[in-house]
């Protein structure tokens, strides 16, 4: 409040008058027809206006990379092209995992080409143990023989399923249709497993992060419309996501608010969000209105029953060319707004 009335004393320099003297007795009550203008105020609930500005992201943003390591053999897009879902971004070389892919698929293989001689040997086995000429034992023995093959190449067919996963890996694939943002590695460098290649960003759909002080915060509700404005154009946004928690560090509120995609917006460009603060019920003035005593206690001169009456405003804020003042008059005021050197306070005006 303290900076706010002296934002009030420097507006008010270039209209500021001389303090007129409280110490008249009532004695000195005099009639005087003066020049003076007023108007009739009544306090309103009254709204501050934010312009807060931010940064318009895509809904869907992805930082890419590969989840093996390698050197990059071919990039398949350019910054700012748009692409569609799973199409090839970026290829690289490894070449232990192709040889690793064709161990497995050999043993595979092997095992099906043994499985299928045993299936043979257990159905002769016991085509003979129904005749008593071979034992029970060499039957169970071919039996779980089978059965450990079996085993072994279900096994071998879950790690080729992982070396063919990684082997897929050589290829950068997109998660969904979007626009290429950045791209941070070429052809012929060497990358490890999870370094960011490129950014993906979506081009369906675009939101804004916000990031607020608790007073404006408390004003907001999930579902709520906000006006954006972006270059000469006017938006209409929705809150679609408000943190409860605020950031230990900036002690800001994070809200998301999405963007419709209209008059050529994309990611990255800048737009002023308008929010409205209702801060409670107060008089609005002209600036011109008010008078600085010279020792921070600025004052209105109030017209009651023809007389002049020095009323002492709490400064609430100052917009534009006009002030938001508390005091404690109740209803409809008339308030001096222009000529106030030509009046004094408890002075008398004529009947008009």
């Amino acid at each position: 409040m303290k900076n706010t009335k002296l934002m009030l004393i420097t507006l008010l320099a270039s209209v500021m008058i001389q303090a007129c003297s409280t110490e008249k007795s009532t004695e000195n009550k005099q009639q005087s027809d003066v020049g003076y203008s007023s108007e009739k105020f009544v306090a309103e609930e009254q709204i501050r206006v934010h312009q807060m500005p931010a940064f318009v992201e895509p809904t869907d943003q992805a930082n890419l990379s590969f989840q093996v390591s390698g050197v990059i053999e071919e990039q398949m897009v350019k910054i700012g092209e748009n692409v569609d879902v799973n199409q090839a971004l970026f290829r690289i070389s490894n070449p232990s995992l192709e040889p690793q892919v064709q161990q497995y698929k050999s043993q595979i293989e092997a095992i099906n080409a043994t499985l299928e001689q045993n299936s043979a040997e257990v159905k002769r086995v016991r085509n003979l143990k129904k005749t008593n000429a071979v034992s029970q034992n060499d039957l169970d023995r071919l039996i779980n023989q089978r059965d450990n093959l079996a085993g072994t190449k279900k096994s071998i067919e879950s790690q080729l399923k992982q070396a063919q996963s990684l082997l897929d890996e050589t290829f950068l694939k997109a998660p969904f249709a979007g626009n290429v943002a950045e791209i941070y590695k070429e052809p012929g460098e060497v990358i490890s497993a999870g370094e960011i290649v490129m950014v993906l960003g979506g081009v369906n759909s675009l939101e804004a992060p916000l990031f607020l002080p608790s007073f404006i915060h408390n004003n907001l509700s999930f579902g709520q419309k906000l006006q954006i404005s972006y270059q000469h154009h006017q938006i209409t946004a929705t809150i679609k996501e408000i943190s409860s928690t605020a950031n230990p560090k900036s002690q800001l509120f994070k809200v998301m608010i999405e963007v419709p995609i209209m008059h050529g917006i994309k990611s990255g460009e800048k737009i002023n969000v308008v929010i409205e603060e209702q801060i409670g019920t107060y008089f609005r003035l002209p600036i011109e209105s008010v008078i600085d005593d010279g020792i921070n206690k600025p004052f209105v001169f109030l017209i009651q029953n023809n007389q002049v009456i020095q009323a002492y405003i709490n400064l609430i804020d100052i917009e534009n060319n006009e002030v938001i003042v508390q005091m404690p008059q109740q209803g409809e005021i008339e308030v001096v707004t222009a000529g106030q050197v030509s009046l004094s306070p408890n002075q008398i005006l004529s009947q008009p």
